[in-house]
């Protein structure tokens, strides 16, 4: 009650005080061919919301700059001669920070004969025209505006049709019933580790995202058969691109939310040079929430976590442009069994632990064109990730004992040299090569019956892994699309190799329907703790999963897409995918990796073989109405089955074979005064539980502690999930500052949704552990 009493004393006073001028601000970007990525000098840009229109030209660097535009929402229509224009539609221009707009435009193939080429928006197409299907476009303003999404990207890609995650406590991305372990998380071209706080090795999700969405541009995300430079996943790709700064003037902001306090800044080292700096950093706040009511599923543990992220950007007249870029985090909590509470999503009343985890990116590139046609780029980057923790449990007489310790840290050395030459329109190459030297330092104790401690992982040294891939992007006619490649990779550590053919194609129907495809071969590597793992048996000490081979799978994928209008679309895709040479236990049992990755625990078997299998089939519905006329609403149905086969060869649900999710988003937006607005946003979603081994009572009742049936793997089902959120905001318009108040709700109906059931040993009965109830998060901030 405090927090919407505060929300609405803001509001009312930014009523009151508004100005009676209307504040203008400025509309900035770059125009690029979208093969050759060559920067297009002379294309026009109109804003064609403007009576009149306004426009400009872009330099010979492909940038333009269009100052004096009102606040408030614009159409941006980019043409160049020989090309197929664009219309970016609604952009939200703000005072106090310029908008970017960054387009890529595709040369027309049809230029022999006089034809019509209507300006398209760009709203559903991916940023990689090598990408054919399953793939679309994310921006900032998304991620911003959709309720319950606490700006995380992660968060905001759960409302696409194909991904699920009936979860509170996380922000894993499960895409049609694969492990979210099989999702690639890639930035400026280098393959990142899980861009989270409180990440552990060999997982990619987490509670809270590292990833700052002021630092990022236009992004893809992939949910099946992605193109060929794309490679080490099974499910999904996140390929994120960081925005330079603004190189017209100095810009800051400041916020303060779910995700901490926030302070940024971005602009050109020196007024009227080329070279641009931003920043953002961030630090948590999260014990003021906890002494205001909030629960985070954490009980009286209060998480703490800071970040950075950066990107110096440094053009030259004759030697390319340069690129520094970096992100920075750490994160600490530590539970107390006297403070976990009745709903402690993570840990119980029986134990004390304490939790760490640190990531590290910094890299350097460098674009080089040898000709306008021909581009190579070189990214040289060193990562860090890594997690320590200790459990200490609790006898009834409230004695701890340390049980459980663990220090893991993965450091990463990689190099991505990539080649594009564009032939002429219709025919593009793309070349890479791609190398990763991994070092490793992987150790933890465990106590074994309450006698010696035995440690399952402990490992110090190195591997590597070498990729390469080509893609011929082939455009015969103005109406086909084909991508057609192949990626390759070893790991040296085991002498492991494969080579993935990759197949997509696109064809427009007419300019409101089209038909696409896509065929692939993906695999990937264990989650590298696996590989190290160590178990005690009545021979001894065995580890066997050194020699274990990639997960492999075959995507196939159709689509079809109907444009009802410029801002209203239908999108429906159906598919199949194939897994096989899954790790799975050597002896017969239920175990399959497809299972795994969805907590902050992985897999402790040593002794693995890839004989597993496993199918996932399904179909998509997307029904979309881009923001026009002041409202938006997006649809998504996913309906699929998942199924895995583990080495006793019985077939299963995979622990994420919900089959089916809806999601429904609306929003509102209304004009108050000349330049203030006011927002209502919505999201409901309805999702099948999760699937898992039934607790045997009795069972557990004997030994003291939880024991599951794991011969039943999968076969009970929890309750189905469901939640509302709801989102109002109000932004303010001054003549050189912006300011935004939104009050999120998450679950704004308090639903019990089921976050596990386990055994209790002091009451010898099964609990039920509820996810997040009612959630409010108020957001600030502030541009100048």
């Amino acid at each position: 009650m405090k927090t919407i009493f505060t929300f609405a004393f803001f509001t009312l006073i930014s009523l009151i005080s508004q100005a009676q001028e209307s504040p203008t601000s400025a509309i900035r970007g770059r125009v690029l061919d979208g093969q050759s990525e060559y920067p297009l000098p002379g294309a026009t840009i109109l804003i064609t919301s403007l009576d009149p229109v306004k426009g400009t030209a872009t330099d010979l660097d492909g940038q333009f700059i269009i100052e004096g535009i009102p606040v408030g929402r614009h159409s941006v229509q980019i043409s160049f001669i020989g090309y197929e224009p664009q219309t970016l539609n609604n952009l939200l221009l703000n005072s106090g920070k310029d908008l970017e707009v960054n387009v890529k435009l595709l040369e027309s193939v049809t230029v022999l004969k006089e034809i019509e080429i209507v300006a398209r928006d760009n709203k559903s197409e991916a940023q990689n025209e090598m990408s054919s299907v399953s793939t679309r476009s994310f921006s900032i303003d998304e991620a911003m505006r959709y309720s319950g999404t606490l700006q995380d990207p992660s968060r905001m890609a759960q409302n696409y049709a194909g991904v699920s995650n009936a979860s509170d406590d996380r922000n894993d991305i499960i895409i049609r019933g694969n492990s979210p372990t099989g999702v690639l998380w890639r930035m400026e071209g280098i393959d990142i580790p899980s861009p989270n706080h409180f990440a552990t090795l060999g997982t990619t999700g987490g509670p809270i995202s590292l990833l700052n969405i002021n630092n990022l541009g236009n992004s893809d995300f992939s949910t099946s058969a992605f193109a060929a430079e794309y490679g080490n996943a099974l499910s999904g790709v996140f390929d994120l691109k960081l925005r330079s700064g603004n190189k017209n003037k100095r810009e800051y902001m400041a916020q303060m939310g779910f995700n901490g306090l926030e302070f940024g800044a971005e602009g050109p080292f020196k007024q009227g040079g080329q070279a641009t700096f931003i920043v953002n950093g961030r630090y948590s706040y999260l014990g003021l929430l906890t002494g205001l009511g909030v629960d985070f599923g954490t009980g009286a543990a209060v998480p703490e976590y800071q970040d950075i992220t950066f990107k110096v950007d440094l053009p030259t007249a004759k030697a390319g442009r340069f690129s520094l870029f970096g992100i920075g985090g750490n994160s600490f909590i530590d539970f107390k069994a006297e403070d976990a509470g009745e709903n402690n999503l993570y840990s119980s009343d029986r134990e004390n632990s304490v939790f760490k985890s640190q990531t590290g990116i910094i890299g350097l590139s460098h674009t080089y064109f040898f000709s306008p046609k021909t581009m190579g780029k070189l990214v040289l980057a060193a990562t860090t990730g890594g997690t320590q923790g200790y459990v200490d449990t609790l006898s009834l007489s409230s004695i701890a004992t340390k049980t459980f310790g663990i220090y893991q840290r993965q450091s990463n050395m990689t190099a991505h040299y990539s080649l594009n030459t564009k032939l002429n329109a219709k025919h593009t190459l793309k070349f890479g090569i791609m190398t990763d030297n991994y070092g490793f330092d992987i150790t933890d104790s465990v106590l074994v019956d309450g006698d010696y401690y035995f440690t399952r992982n402990n490992f110090d040294g190195n591997a590597s892994l070498a990729r390469a891939y080509g893609m011929w992007n082939y455009r015969p006619t103005d109406n086909w699309t084909i991508n057609t490649g192949v990626y390759g990779q070893h790991f040296f550590y085991n002498e492991t190799s494969i080579i993935e053919p990759r197949v997509g194609a696109r064809y427009a129907i007419n300019n409101r329907q089209s038909l696409s495809f896509g065929l692939g071969a993906h695999s990937q590597l264990q989650p590298i703790t696996v590989y190290f793992n160590r178990e005690e048996t009545d021979e001894g000490v065995v580890s066997n999963n050194k020699n274990l081979d990639f997960n492999k799978a075959l995507h196939a994928v159709i689509g079809y897409d109907f444009q009802f209008s410029e801002t209203l679309r239908l999108k429906s895709e159906i598919y199949y995918q194939h897994l096989y040479d899954i790790a799975v236990d050597r002896f017969s049992s239920s175990f399959s990796m497809l299972n795994t990755g969805a907590d902050f625990t992985l897999p402790e078997n040593a002794d693995l073989v890839n004989e597993g299998t496993g199918t996932n089939m399904g179909i998509e519905l997307t029904l979309e109405k881009f923001l026009s006329k002041g409202y938006y609403f997006l649809f998504t149905t996913s309906l699929f089955d998942s199924q895995y086969d583990g080495s006793d060869g019985v077939s299963r649900n995979t622990a994420f074979n919900g089959n089916y999710v809806f999601n429904l988003l609306a929003g509102k937006e209304w004009k108050v005064g000349k330049s203030n607005t006011i927002t209502l946003d919505f999201k409901t979603t309805y999702a099948g539980g999760r699937w898992y081994a039934p607790i045997d009572l009795e069972a557990s009742r004997l030994d003291g502690s939880e024991v599951r049936l794991t011969s039943n793997n999968n076969s009970a089902q929890y309750d189905a999930y469901f939640r509302t959120d709801f989102k109002i905001g109000f932004r303010k318009n001054g003549a050189k500052v912006s300011q935004a108040f939104s009050l999120d709700i998450r679950n704004v109906t308090n639903q019990q949704n089921v976050f596990l059931q386990n055994y209790d040993s002091s009451s010898g009965e099964v609990e039920t552990v509820y996810q997040t109830g009612f959630f409010p998060i108020f957001l600030y901030n502030i541009y100048f």
